[in-house]
């Protein structure tokens, strides 16, 4: 009896080998064909890991675009959303970076209390300016807010403020960031002199194009 349960058992574990065996030769042979189908899925998956990089790389962008935000207005809540979202429609309207964006859109948040539409339009002008001029886009935000305020000039009126100067600086030549900062620095003298803003841009532009020292002039 006891021989015969042995034979059995054996006879048990001859079968589970036979089986292990094909089940191995399966498996050798659809890792073959695995490996030969990873040879020419090699392409596909380095692009398919490209997009992921460059995801990632977009994401980051717009982090840093959000985080600039943040640090200029200290919005949170429901207004950081919109002006985040300000700044989306911008990235997207607009050959720029989020980075630009963000920056356009918490400065002048700050500096001019703009939102929603009115702060959208106004980061699209200072991203054009910045570009058309090759100024600083944070610095030309700045110098441009404190020019109209020297004349009191309302927020409407930025996008003419903004062609003025441009004009100015093609006519004649002249540096913008140059004629913006000088504008600004002898705006009390300008208006002690009876000039409004067009005016003393004007002269100023006028004096850089011909040679004469403006400060000396003045």
């Amino acid at each position: 009896r006891e021989i015969a349960a042995t034979e059995q058992q054996l006879k048990s574990l001859e079968d589970q080998a036979s089986k292990s065996n094909s089940t191995l030769q399966k498996i050798g042979e659809f890792g073959s064909k695995a490996e030969s189908a990873g040879k020419k899925l090699l392409p596909v998956t380095a692009a398919v890991a490209g997009i992921g990089t460059a995801s990632v790389a977009a994401a980051m962008e717009l982090d840093d675009g959000y985080d600039t935000i943040i640090t200029k207005t200290g919005a949170t809540g429901q207004a950081l959303e919109e002006l985040n979202q300000v700044a989306d429609n911008v990235f997207a309207n607009l050959p720029t970076t989020m980075q630009n964006a963000g920056t356009a859109v918490g400065e002048i948040n700050t500096r001019f209390g703009a939102t929603g539409d009115v702060l959208e339009g106004l980061t699209e002008d200072f991203i054009k300016f910045a570009e058309i001029n090759g100024t600083d886009l944070n610095n030309s935000i700045g110098q441009v807010d404190k020019i109209m305020e020297q004349w009191n000039i309302d927020m409407s009126e930025t996008g003419n403020v903004l062609g003025l100067i441009t004009k100015k600086g093609q006519d004649t030549g002249i540096s913008v960031d140059t004629l913006m900062g000088s504008v600004q620095q002898n705006g009390a003298t300008f208006k002690e002199m009876g000039l409004n803003m067009e005016q003393s841009i004007d002269l100023m532009a006028q004096f850089e194009a011909n040679g004469v020292n403006a400060d000396t002039a003045i």
